[in-house]
C-alpha cells in the first residue's frame, strides 16, 4: 500500500507542476508523458480500456461527482479517485475497496480549472481535465 501511496502522490505532484507549466511537453502527447498517465486523448497502450477507467465528471446541485465506469472485484479495481485544482491544490480523494462502487463526491472552492483522476490496480492512472 505504501508504494501507491508514493505513485500517488508522485503522480499528483507530476500533474501539478504540469499544470503551472514547470514540464513543457510534446503536441503529441499533450500535458502529460506518454504510458504513464493515460487520458481520453492518450489512452498509450490502455487504448480499449479507455471508458471504462477515464473519470467521468459531473455537476448537480453544487456538487462534483467522479465516477468511473469500472467493475470492482478482488483482483481488479479502481483504488482511488482524487479532485485536483489546476494550482495543484488537492480538492479531496476517495480511496476505495473492491466491494464499493467508484463514485465519489466533493465541493469545489471555486469556478475553474480542475483534474479528476482515477487510479486502477491494473491498469494504471487516468485523468479527466474540465472546467467548472
Amino acid at each position: 500500500m505504501s508504494n501507491r501511496r508514493v505513485f500517488l502522490k508522485s503522480a499528483l505532484a507530476l500533474a501539478a507542476g504540469l499544470s503551472l507549466g514547470v514540464h513543457k511537453a510534446s503536441a503529441e502527447t499533450g500535458p502529460f508523458p506518454s504510458n504513464i498517465v493515460y487520458t481520453a486523448d492518450d489512452p498509450g497502450i490502455w487504448e480499449k480500456k479507455a471508458a471504462i477507467h477515464l473519470p467521468q465528471v459531473s455537476m448537480a446541485d453544487g456538487k462534483l461527482t467522479v465516477q468511473t465506469k469500472h467493475s470492482m472485484s478482488a483482483a481488479h479495481f479502481i483504488v482511488r479517485h482524487t479532485v485536483v485544482a489546476a494550482d495543484g491544490t488537492v480538492i479531496g480523494a476517495t480511496v476505495f475497496t473492491p466491494e464499493d462502487k467508484p463514485v465519489s463526491t466533493y465541493d469545489l472552492p471555486a469556478k475553474g480549472e480542475y483534474y479528476a483522476t482515477s487510479f486502477c490496480n491494473l491498469h494504471d492512472f487516468w485523468v479527466t481535465k474540465f472546467t467548472v
